[in-house]
Order: C-alpha cells, then sequence, then structure tokens
C-alpha cells in the first residue's frame, strides 16, 4: 500500500482575528500530504490515474512498457502530460534505453534505482524521488513521471517542450537607442537574459514557488556582494509568507507584497527589459521573475525611479539632461494643468492679463456649461478615447483615436459644447501624460488629475494646495520594501539630490544610492577614465 502521512498544522492567529468558526472547514487546513512510491507498480498506476484525473484529462499520457533484466520482465510506467513535454526526448532518452538496455541489473532494489538513474536514463536532468506526489506535480510542470516495480523509488526527468512567445522588443517601453530585447513569459528565458548581461558569479537566483495549488515558479535575483542582506531576507519573507491560492502573475505577485494599498503612486517597478533590470540589480536592488509573466519586479522603487527612462543611460549628457527636464515639466502638466487653468478661470482672474481674459470669456459666453463641468467632460471624453483605443485592434485604435480627437473635438466646438481653450488645455494635459515612462505611475496622476480638478473647483488654489498638502503628507509616509518612497530627497543625499535633474555624465556616476545601504558603494574607482591620466 502506498504509505500516507497527513500532517495539519492549524495557523496561528497573528492578527488577533477569531478563527474558531473557521476551524471546521477543511478547505482552510493547510495540509501536507505525502505519499511514498510504492513497491507494487498496480498501486503506483492507479494513484497516478486518480490524482491526475485520467482518463478525464485527455492531455496526461500514461505509457506502460516493460523492462527486460536477467531473463525476466519488471512493468513499469511513463505519466507526462501533451504538449508540456518532449516527445521526443522521451522516446528517445527514457523508453528507448529502459526498453532496449536493460539486459543486466544488480540484484539489490536500491542499487538498482541507482543503476538506472546513472547508466539507463541518459537525460540530463533526471532526480530521484521517494514522494510520488512530487513527482505526480512535476508533471504539470512538463516533466515525466518514471515508474518500475519492484523499487520504492520513482523519477522525474525534465523534458519541457512547451510553446512559448520568443525573445522581441518590449511593446510598452521602447527606447531609440538600447538593447531592443526585452522579457517573454519563460522563467528560464527570462533569467537567461540577465545572467547573459550580467556575467558574473555574484548573480543569486533562488526559486520560490508562489500560490499553494498553482506553485508557480518565481526567482528572486540580487548581487550577493552588492544587495543588502536585510532587504534579500525581507523579499523573501514576504514571499514565503502568502497565503492564497493561486498566483498567475507577477503584476498580482505586486498587489500581495506592496505596503500602501490605498496610496495611489505604484511601489514596484514593473519592467520588461532585461538591461533595466540588471542597471537596478548593480544598484543593489533586488528583482522577482514570475514564470508566465513578461514583466519583472524590481525593489524598492522611489518615486524618481518611477519618472526615470531606460533610455537615460544610453543618452549623451545634454541629451539626457534636455529629455529629463522636458520629463520634469511634462509630469508637472499632467498632474496640475487642468486645475490650474480651472482656479485662474474661476477664483484667480486678477492672474491673467486683461486682453486673454476678455479673449477667453468670448470663446466660453456661447458655451451652456460651467468650466468645471465643461473640463469633466472632456477630461473623462478624452479618457474613454484612450481606453477605447487600447482595447479595439492596432490599425482600429490608431483611427479611432484620430476620429475621436479631430472631428468630435471640432464638432464639439462648432456645437457649443466646450470651448477651444478647453480643447487645448486637455490636449496638453494628454500629451504630456503620454511622456510619462512608467505606466503604472501615468495611471496615478491620471487618477491624482481628477481630485485635484475637485479641489480646484472647491476653493480654487487654496483646494489645489490643500489636495497637495495631503498627497505630499500620503507620499512622504509611504515606503517600499522599508526604503523611504520620497528617497533619496526623505534620506537627505545631497550628491544624489543634486542628480535628480542635473544628471551627470555616466563616467561620473560611480557611487550607489546610499538608501538601499548596498554592501558595495561604489560601483566604478574614483578615476574611471584612466586612460586621460596616463602618459602615452
Amino acid at each position: 500500500m502506498i504509505r500516507d502521512l497527513f500532517l495539519y498544522k492549524e495557523p496561528a492567529d497573528k492578527y488577533g482575528f477569531d478563527i474558531s468558526a473557521e476551524k471546521d472547514k477543511t478547505s482552510d487546513k493547510e495540509c501536507f500530504f505525502m505519499a511514498e512510491v510504492s513497491k507494487d507498480i498496480d498501486e503506483n498506476l492507479a494513484y497516478a490515474r486518480q490524482v491526475l484525473s485520467c482518463p478525464d484529462n485527455g492531455d496526461i499520457v500514461i505509457r506502460e512498457f516493460d523492462i527486460e533484466v536477467c531473463g525476466g520482465k519488471l512493468r513499469g510506467f511513463a505519466v507526462f502530460a501533451d504538449g508540456l513535454s518532449s516527445g521526443r526526448d522521451i522516446s528517445q532518452n527514457i523508453l528507448l534505453p529502459l526498453m532496449c538496455l536493460a539486459d543486466t541489473h544488480p540484484t539489490d532494489m536500491d542499487d538498482m534505482s541507482d543503476y538506472i538513474l546513472r547508466c539507463l536514463i541518459p537525460h540530463i536532468q533526471t532526480f530521484k524521488e521517494k514522494d510520488i506526489n512530487k513527482i505526480l506535480k512535476s508533471v504539470n510542470y512538463g516533466n515525466c513521471g518514471i515508474f518500475i516495480d519492484t523499487l520504492g523509488w520513482g523519477f522525474s526527468a525534465e523534458v519541457k517542450a512547451w510553446e512559448h512567445r520568443s525573445i522581441s522588443e518590449p511593446a510598452n517601453e521602447t527606447v531609440i537607442q538600447g538593447p531592443h530585447e526585452g522579457f517573454n513569459e519563460m522563467l528560464r528565458a527570462n533569467t537567461a537574459l540577465i545572467r547573459k548581461t550580467l556575467n558574473t558569479n555574484n548573480l543569486v537566483m533562488k526559486n520560490v514557488t508562489l500560490g499553494r495549488t498553482s506553485k508557480t515558479p518565481a526567482a528572486v535575483c540580487y548581487l550577493k556582494n552588492v544587495a543588502n542582506t536585510s532587504l534579500v531576507d525581507e523579499v523573501e519573507y514576504r514571499l514565503t509568507n502568502l497565503d492564497t491560492e493561486y498566483i498567475l502573475s507577477s503584476l498580482t505577485l505586486a498587489q500581495y507584497i506592496e505596503e500602501a494599498t490605498f496610496v495611489s503612486v505604484p511601489q514596484i517597478i514593473t519592467t520588461e527589459r532585461p538591461d533595466r533590470v540588471c542597471h537596478a540589480l548593480i544598484e543593489g536592488r533586488v528583482a522577482i521573475v514570475v514564470s508566465g509573466s513578461s514583466h519583472v519586479l524590481i525593489v524598492p522603487a522611489t518615486l524618481f525611479d518611477m519618472a526615470s527612462s531606460p533610455e537615460d543611460s544610453y543618452l549623451r549628457f545634454p541629451y539626457s539632461l534636455l529629455t529629463r527636464c522636458i520629463r520634469i515639466i511634462a509630469i508637472i502638466l499632467s498632474l496640475l494643468a487642468p486645475a490650474v487653468f480651472l482656479a485662474v478661470m474661476n477664483f484667480h482672474q486678477e492672474l491673467i492679463l486683461t486682453d486673454i481674459l476678455f479673449a477667453l470669456s468670448k470663446a466660453r459666453s456661447a458655451v451652456p456649461f460651467s468650466s468645471f463641468i465643461e473640463l469633466l467632460l472632456m477630461e473623462l471624453s478624452f479618457e474613454l478615447i484612450k481606453e477605447a483605443s487600447v482595447r479595439v485592434p492596432g490599425p482600429v485604435g490608431s483611427s479611432l483615436g484620430i476620429v475621436g480627437g479631430l472631428i468630435l473635438g471640432q464638432a464639439a466646438v462648432s456645437a457649443n459644447i466646450v470651448s477651444p481653450i478647453m480643447i487645448i488645455v486637455v490636449a496638453i494635459t494628454g500629451i504630456s501624460s503620454f511622456a510619462i515612462p512608467s505606466y503604472q505611475l501615468s495611471f496615478s496622476f491620471r487618477f491624482m488629475r481628477f481630485i485635484y480638478t475637485f479641489g480646484a473647483a472647491i476653493a480654487g488654489f487654496v483646494g489645489i494646495f490643500t489636495v497637495m498638502f495631503i498627497d505630499t503628507l500620503l507620499v512622504v509616509n509611504t515606503k517600499s520594501f522599508g526604503t523611504p518612497y520620497t528617497s533619496p530627497i526623505a534620506s537627505g543625499e545631497k550628491l544624489r539630490i543634486s542628480r535628480l535633474i542635473f544628471t551627470p555624465p555616466v563616467w561620473k556616476k560611480g557611487i550607489r544610492p546610499d538608501y538601499l545601504k548596498p554592501k558595495d558603494k561604489t560601483d566604478s574607482s574614483y578615476i574611471s577614465r584612466k586612460w586621460k591620466y596616463k602618459k602615452r
């Protein structure tokens, strides 16, 4: 009989909740089920069919075979998932040697399991295992489970060969200068891209599994000679203390491990670019790669990391400085332009030149709505166009943007529903929001723009500064894995503060961020361009 062992571990009442009513719910119990491989092949076969729901599962293949040993025969079977495993590898590297080469074997059954592993299965990644559940679970990952009669061991061979998307250019983080390769949904393909770029023995990729049922493979990546040990331990602690059934995406995982859920700003960097991950690892950050997701998480994150572009590292100093200044202006416009315009028009007309004020009043004289309703209608229309253009196919999406932005806008002005100046303000705001590198930070500003607009409609500049004060308090009190979100301003690093806008040349960026508390604070010598100081 297959020997079963059930271990029930009752969850601790860590947060003071009453869990007495939940104790009789078997679905909430944390069960660790261990079943040893039986020496009877029929028991193993029946158990495998029961666990893998055969023959109901049409993609699960069970291939029975015989091994000829010393004039006799031993029964066996291989189980794998069609579409996840390579049939060619199973036929040539597993079934063929077992069925044709096993003519002699040791008399001891324990020695026979070692003999099969070492001499009869030439496949590279093959493991011997006592727990039948581990073998059967590995079938869902693309492995092939192998069981032989009279043996108390089973084998698991890694023969993954599922279809996947090839490495291509990231869709959301395109750059003109710089690498054009991006992550895909394969865990090992993504980790290989990182290791290929860094090429150092200090790179550590620690395997973890996420979700009690999904068992999603993931990897925690860091440089052991740079990353702070406390940061690495904190990341591993949060990942290993998630009590949920399924985690299927890194974007879902980010919501589980972030600290301030109800703060509008994102607290974890998500990227599809291997070069950006490598730059973050060099600084002393930690990356989390999740199987089935093309986005890699980088922690900790700061507000200024979200506002930086991957292309900043590849541009020369004057160009990088110009683009960063333009980006800062775009961030301010996307957040405050509609609110400031509304406050000036309704509460602070004295700030507008008389001629301009008369022109604005004349343009709005035929509009039946107030400035606030007019602005709200235009903002909602622009958000609808933006959302619809994302959901429809590519060629149709571009046509939809042109139709919505030009034809509908012109028709609204001709019908005296909105004023021309309002369309200009909303258009400038929308264009500025597209200049924000981080898609999640752009979402945050889109949400907060409505809050600032309501504040301006209620009390003008007083309302704007009130909302700004509350928003600043929330952001300043936010932390990302123990790092203040407004670093380096919060940590008082004068050197880093000066570099937020005035980005130095790349050969002067030899100091890692101090707020990350890296083990090695410099990534290059004081004089990196030694050729300038050496005599020829």
